[in-house]
């Protein structure tokens, strides 16, 4: 009897050994299983907070934009509250970055010269003017925005051309106005995504400049188009350097 005992005692301890094995091992089947499955829901997580926090961060621009137009009245007679530049171009006249043309006017079709872009550059980082001598040949002393072209081109934001020439009057092309802005904030290519645009390769004149202020968010495109040899227009302009600022911030 006692034998029996034993043995009916020894085969369950060794069945209990077992299963407790068997539970072992289905567990640890059960975490390396739920490992990467942890790991992909943490991923996909943080990838919807970071979508909310762009969602967020969008309506509060949005908001932004909503009270300044609703806070502020019409400055230029061609820049209307329902204007798609009005609230940059308002934002910046209140920070005496930007001017008019006169008749109270602010000409947001009209191209914006390299001059008046010199200028507004300094005015927004509210450099103190050069007082040194106009190095380049068509920018005499003279000339109204002298000081300004002379104070950009030494803090770097602005370059010349061949035989010292500024070409103050000719058109800032969307390529070079890629360029200063990228100068001027110092910014740099981050790991946002870029699907880059049908009429800019790495042959272009500032590519490199046009990828980082798209990656900030600072230009958008046209249906997949930079246009980089075309002018930029005054409202546009107005539109990259408010963009800059308020991600400068």
């Amino acid at each position: 009897m006692k034998k029996w005992i034993l043995s009916v005692v020894s085969v369950s301890m060794l069945l209990l050994a077992a299963c407790e094995q068997e539970h072992a091992g289905a567990s640890e089947e059960q975490e390396v299983a739920t490992a990467p499955w942890t790991e992909q829901q943490l991923a996909d997580t943080n990838s919807r907070l970071n979508q909310m926090d762009e969602k967020v961060k969008q309506l509060e621009q949005q908001l932004a934009k909503i009270k300044t137009a609703a806070g502020a009245s019409q400055v230029f007679k061609d820049v209307p509250v329902s204007h798609w530049a009005y609230v940059s171009i308002t934002r910046l006249y209140n920070q005496n970055i930007v001017g008019g043309v006169g008749n109270d006017l602010f000409a947001p079709s009209q191209a914006i010269t390299r001059a008046q872009a010199a200028a507004m550059l300094v005015r927004a980082f509210q450099l103190p003017l050069s007082t040194k001598p106009s190095i380049f040949v068509d920018v005499p002393d003279s000339h109204p925005f002298a000081r300004e072209i002379m104070t950009a081109y030494e803090a770097g934001f602005v370059g010349g051309y061949p035989n010292n020439r500024f070409a103050p009057k000719e058109s800032m092309k969307r390529k070079h106005m890629a360029m200063i802005i990228q100068r001027a904030f110092r910014l740099q290519a981050t790991s946002a995504p870029y699907a880059g645009y049908k009429d800019v390769n790495e042959r272009t004149q500032g590519a490199l400049e046009i990828r980082i202020i798209s990656q900030h968010g600072i230009a958008e495109g046209d249906n997949g188009y930079f246009y980089p040899e075309q002018p930029t227009t005054r409202a546009h302009f107005a539109i990259f350097m408010d963009r800059a600022l308020q991600k400068n911030k």
